[in-house]
């Protein structure tokens, strides 16, 4: 009994917490993605080419290491986590690289009236809130409290495509996408009685991209970019 109740004691609320946001994640990627590849047998699917398939297969890969690497802290194998941790460092330029060559490859693909100006504004613009965030958290990998809270807020700023596909409109997937990351700022007035420096540095600089997506897309710039993604 007084084994178990060491046990019990050690389960802090962080413990509970990042878990969760990560599970949350891997639900909406899952539900997003479910019909289209998830449930067609992921790598079976019918996507457009190769590199849609490789970058689908490391996206998912990135969300199971967040998912993996939350639970081993929580069940104390802290030592197995930063052995796994380093199988970030290849993981993360790899879904920039892919993020990228797949938002081109999309561009060439679509028609003119599917306006792929906002997709293509968006999505490097969470690519570059991602990277920040996650390279930032790796570098803070020592400061437990700023590491978690940048991995899960980086790894939100990426949630843009799956939620997407809920086909709920562009201003119920903006919202969504507005207000997840405010789920760690309730956590942190919660537990902290205050909002962690990364959580509001991670809310503002996601709130800027949802705020800024659809006005920046109608910059002529933008569509000068596009033109030229299509020709080159």
């Amino acid at each position: 009994m007084a084994t178990m109740a060491v046990r019990q004691a050690r389960v802090r609320p962080d413990d509970i917490f990042f878990p969760a946001m990560a599970l949350l994640m891997l639900g909406i990627v899952f539900a997003g993605f479910a019909k289209t590849y998830f449930l067609a047998g992921m790598m079976a699917a019918k996507l457009p080419n190769v590199l849609v398939h490789v970058h689908g297969a490391v996206f998912v890969l990135w969300i199971l290491l967040v998912v993996a690497q939350t639970s081993l802290v929580t069940v104390h194998r802290v030592k197995w986590h930063m052995k796994l941790g380093g199988l970030s460092v290849l993981v993360l330029p790899a879904m920039c690289i892919l993020g990228v060559l797949t938002l081109f490859d999309f561009i060439r693909r679509a028609q003119p009236e599917e306006g792929p100006e906002v997709l293509r504004v968006g999505d490097l613009e969470i690519l570059t809130l991602f990277l920040s965030l996650t390279v930032w958290g790796l570098l803070a990998r020592r400061d437990g409290a700023s590491h978690k809270r940048l991995m899960i807020l980086g790894t939100m700023a990426i949630m843009g495509p799956a939620v997407a596909r809920w086909n709920f409109g562009v201003s119920a997937t903006l919202g969504i996408l507005l207000g997840l990351p405010f789920v760690v700022l309730a956590y942190d007035l919660w537990l902290l009685k205050r909002v962690h420096r990364t959580t509001a540095v991670a809310v503002a600089a996601n709130s800027a991209w949802v705020l800024t997506v659809l006005p920046f897309s109608k910059l002529a710039f933008w569509h000068h970019c596009v033109e030229w993604i299509r020709h080159s």
